[in-house]
């Protein structure tokens, strides 16, 4: 087995552990091991090409191609063989590309796999394309022939993340392949749907990729957000003691409401006498 992933994994057990699987037509014959069990006079090099020096000649080679296909297609586990052959393993790869299987050539197989990997699901509604930010972030790439992250945000007045990420959703949206699509077949896309005019469109190197990938920098912190913190505590005003040259402190009405500070509580305040204390009169003779 040479796939590695689960997917590959299970079609490799779906198929290899099948009832049916001792019975394949391409398992060497009981009673002679070089010759296939699905016919005996076909060498188990028929699925492969046999292992000569210089080409096979191709009358040889379509008789030999023709005569596995027909043992294929009267074995008992077809098709597990063919969903295993269809199985991807990473980066666009077939699980196994060459060789006969299933009942198809490795041209066929290729073919097969490729236009799976090409199918897409329908594209987005003309509504969702156009919103004021997308719009803004699809004219900023196609003026920006970079395709530079920086340059795209300040040209649509975005930031850096809000960027990428609106590229993102174009390829979404236009039904591009993530991770492959480039900055030129987004355009062209966009211009064919009608969601960007052709006359805007700044050519660039056509390797630049629709969206950049990420980068190990950290996003910037707005200075208003780093300020914030233990250390930014708003500091409370004390109330500043009366200066002489100030003057006495004002004295309240009499009858009208005092209130009172946590500094007033800390600090002694001067005490005004609002009504003397009236003489002491001597005992009666």
């Amino acid at each position: 087995m040479t796939g590695t992933d689960e997917s590959s994994a299970a079609a490799y057990v779906a198929w290899t552990e099948h009832r049916h699987y001792r019975y394949r037509g391409c398992a060497p014959d009981p009673d002679n091991p070089k010759r296939a069990a699905g016919n005996p006079q076909l060498s188990l090099d028929a699925w492969h090409g046999p292992d000569r020096d210089g080409a096979e000649p191709q009358k040889e080679r379509r008789a030999r191609v023709e005569a596995a296909m027909e043992v294929c297609l009267s074995c008992p586990v077809m098709v597990q063989c063919g969903r295993y052959v269809m199985a991807e393993i990473g980066e666009g790869r077939m699980v196994e590309p060459h060789g006969i299987r299933g009942g198809r050539t490795a041209k066929e197989w290729r073919e097969a796999f490729d236009r799976r990997r090409h199918e897409v699901a329908a594209a987005a509604p003309d509504r969702l394309l156009h919103t004021s930010q997308k719009e803004a972030v699809l004219l900023a790439l196609a003026m920006c022939p970079d395709g530079g992250a920086e340059s795209v945000a300040a040209a649509a007045g975005v930031d850096v993340r809000t960027a990428n990420w609106q590229r993102s959703r174009w390829v979404t949206l236009l039904c591009l392949e993530k991770g492959r699509a480039t900055r030129s077949e987004l355009l062209a896309e966009a211009v064919r749907r009608g969601a960007l005019d052709a006359s805007v469109v700044v050519a660039g190197d056509g390797a630049v990729p629709a969206v950049p990938p990420p980068t190990a920098a950290a996003a910037a912190v707005p200075a208003s957000a780093a300020e914030v913190g233990p250390a930014s505590r708003p500091r409370q005003r004390r109330r500043r003691a009366s200066s002489p040259a100030a003057g006495p402190a004002p004295v309240p009405a009499v009858g009208a409401p005092v209130q009172l500070t946590l500094d007033d509580a800390l600090e002694p305040a001067p005490v005004t006498a609002l009504f003397p204390a009236a003489p002491v009169l001597g005992a009666a003779a």
